[in-house]
């Protein structure tokens, strides 16, 4: 009926020009019945027509603008540039369950934060300003250098997060290993927190879930990473803090407690691959246990027949009383040192670079301090003059 009706609409309307013909009653009348229709189809077909020009401004907007999306309420604040690894710039404050781990890495330029319990996960990343692409359907974030790419796929609009367009997403590949969604997920989000900034949240449980987890973010926090060493008198190639991770019982139980500390130079440009770095991480928890060289074993004596790894012994010293166990990784002038009890803390170090100013070994004769277990002795000011 109603394509009948706009037929004779476009009919009547093409007949408008023709020389006026004698009036008809019944063709006024019928007449006067199509401009009728044709008010009620305009008057539903309008929103329908605004709200497809409305998403087609939105889209050019994105496309243009490299990924701000729409916003509703007043304009964010701009992403920070960098992000201080001492003091993380984020934290989830609602999760859908009780969380038995809770930590989080920081890059510089990209802040992973993550919670899990034996069945159940939350990652949450979030990229300081310019370090995310919106092209089209991909939304690409991170630095190959650094080992912060992050790849997805747009599906389709989600429900706005913190006044901010957000957006369903598939995730495609990623360098963070903390951030390879299960096949558990309620779904992926991205949304930008701040005017440049992008920010990702997937969790187990339902898309509901993963929505509240993204509005429960908040930032600026001020909390500063806790270690159990210092440093102190570094090189000025060593003087910057490059990467941090950290761990916490529960949300807002105690302040983060660092694990993992890499300083490097301040002239390394976050995302840039280092050039020379010293990697130390104490805990109470041992993390792995001492890498030992590995020996190949020729069977019958004929190396070409293959043989089995054995492991060979740790060369062992003791160095400022502690029992540390030395190893060269396959890593190109690298060494690795670990001693397994210092005091109730496990220690791990390593040098990274073609000419690291420090060795691992003076490192812990003269340059780090261990503080104990009790993080009632740790310190926030871990690269100290």
């Amino acid at each position: 009926m109603l394509e009948n009706d706009l037929r004779e609409m476009f009919a009547w309307q093409a007949s408008a020009d023709q020389p006026p013909s004698r009036i008809s009653f019944p063709v006024a009348r019928r007449r006067a019945q199509i401009r009728r229709r044709w008010r009620r189809v305009s008057a539903i077909g309008a929103p329908v027509v605004a709200a497809a020009a409305a998403v087609a401004i939105a889209l050019t907007a994105t496309l243009v603008s490299g990924g701000s999306g729409t916003n509703h309420g007043p304009v964010s604040p701009a992403a920070p540039q960098g992000f201080n690894p001492l003091v993380p710039y984020a934290a989830v404050t609602w999760y859908p369950y009780r969380p038995v781990r809770v930590g989080g890495s920081d890059w510089r330029r990209a802040l992973l934060l993550r919670a899990t319990t034996p069945t159940q996960s939350t990652a949450v990343v979030l990229y300081a300003a310019g370090q995310c692409t919106l092209a089209g359907a991909r939304l690409s974030c991170g630095a190959a250098t650094a080992g912060t790419t992050l790849e997805l796929t747009v599906s389709g609009p989600a429900p706005y997060v913190q006044g901010q367009q957000a957006y369903w997403t598939r995730y495609v590949s990623s360098q963070l290993k903390s951030f390879r969604p299960s096949a558990g997920t309620g779904g992926i989000v991205a949304f930008q927190y701040a005017r440049g900034g992008w920010a990702v949240a997937e969790s187990t449980g339902t898309p509901t879930d993963v929505l509240r987890i993204a509005a429960s973010l908040r930032y600026g926090q001020t909390a500063r990473v806790q270690f159990a060493f210092r440093l102190t008198g570094l090189p000025s190639s060593l003087s910057d803090a490059i990467y941090v991770s950290y761990a916490r019982p529960e949300p807002g139980a105690q302040a983060p407690r660092g694990a993992e500390l890499v300083v490097g130079s301040s002239q390394d440009r976050p995302g840039t691959p280092l050039r020379n770095a010293l990697i130390v991480l104490a805990t109470t928890q041992t993390i792995q246990p001492p890498r030992c060289s590995v020996k190949i074993v020729p069977v019958n004596g004929h190396p070409g027949n293959g043989g089995a790894s054995k492991p060979t012994s740790c060369p062992s010293t003791v160095i400022d009383g502690y029992r540390a166990y030395l190893n060269s990784p396959p890593v190109r002038g690298a060494q690795t040192l670990f001693v397994p009890d210092a005091d109730g803390l496990y220690l791990s170090e390593q040098a990274i670079g073609p000419a690291a100013p420090l060795s691992p070994s003076a490192a812990l004769a003269h340059h780090l301090q261990l503080l104990g277990p009790n993080p009632a002795n740790w310190t926030t000011t871990p690269i100290a003059p």
